[in-house]
């Protein structure tokens, strides 16, 4: 929070260095309106977090972000450009089939649901504030910030390439930590694990 606050600072007297402390105030102040909202995208993407296994920390700036949707972040940039997938989620693009009436579109708070639950907007809100503050964590339609679709990749490639995209700025600790969440929400939700009856126990036991 801290580093925000002087990041702005330095913006000075301009449009842009007004529109971050506004939007800092409003993320992270004890009375702002948008507080419980926030509160509620944290606690959500938290719970949509681990379900993949991840206990991270969620940026509150870019929850806050989430959460207004159409609010630019730190470097001025909007969700619709830096998670393109997710967005689809929430505003698909018009066709023709929907306006015939022979597809509807899905009700307004299950696409904002989709929306906020996408890999591309958990990987956006689990960035770590270091790396946040350098850009990272924006994906490309069909990749997962530096992963594309499909893609079988260990943790030093996703590291290798966190460490390009960021011109070798973040340690390779936090770069390696971040890449461990990549890849996690890239593998998916784990299938749950088959519940053993107390029947099956007692003849594995007996064998």
């Amino acid at each position: 929070m801290l580093s925000d606050f002087f990041s702005a600072l330095i913006r000075g007297l301009t449009l842009h260095g007004f529109d971050q402390m506004g939007h800092l105030r409003r993320a992270h102040s004890p009375v702002s309106p948008w507080r419980a909202r926030t509160d509620q995208v944290v606690a959500q993407a938290q719970a949509e977090a681990s379900r993949y296994g991840i206990t991270a920390k969620i940026d509150r700036r870019r929850a806050y972000q989430v959460t207004r949707m159409l609010v630019s972040n730190r470097r001025g940039e909007h969700l619709s450009d830096l998670v393109a997938d997710a967005y689809q989620e929430f505003s698909p693009t018009s066709a023709a089939t929907f306006h015939a009436g022979r597809r509807s579109y899905v009700e307004p708070d299950d696409r904002l649901r989709g929306f906020r639950a996408h890999p591309q907007t958990l990987a956006y809100m689990l960035t770590p504030a270091k790396l946040a503050r350098l850009g990272a964590g924006a994906s490309s339609p069909g990749h997962l910030v530096v992963i594309a679709e499909g893609e079988k990749l260990d943790l030093e490639t996703v590291a290798t390439r966190l460490h390009e995209a960021l011109d070798g700025k973040p340690s390779s600790g936090d770069l390696r930590a971040y890449g461990e969440i990549l890849l996690r929400l890239h593998a998916g939700v784990p299938e749950p694990e088959p519940e053993v009856t107390d029947a099956e126990s007692e003849e594995s036991a007996a064998a």
